[in-house]
């Protein structure tokens, strides 16, 4: 999955999230056009970033129940790769370029 599809992913998630409109993993899964288990990977890294999830059995819908920036915090996460990333991979195209 490209970088872009899977923040399209996430953001669709949290704005399910919030409107407690997300149905069970099973549901949710086939929204997001992905696996079950690929929510509950969603799930942890959203709360390593803070995110409060909780399930709701008689509304059968999992809850943000926090506020939760996901564009804030992944705006941050993308400088940080820029910062450490970047660097690597300019170095790569650099050697592949001298040793043309």
């Amino acid at each position: 999955m490209s970088y872009s599809n899977y923040l399209i992913k996430m953001d669709r998630l949290v704005e399910l999230l919030k409107k407690k409109n997300t149905g069970p993993a099973d549901c949710l899964a086939r929204k997001l056009m992905v696996s079950r288990r690929t929510i509950f990977r969603y799930f942890d890294e959203m709360r390593l970033k803070g995110a409060v999830i909780s399930y709701s059995k008689s509304k059968e819908t999992y809850c943000l129940e926090n506020k939760f920036n996901f564009t804030e915090d992944f705006l941050l996460s993308a400088m940080e790769w820029h910062s450490t990333q970047l660097p690597l991979v300019n170095n790569v195209i650099n050697d592949q370029i001298s040793s043309v």
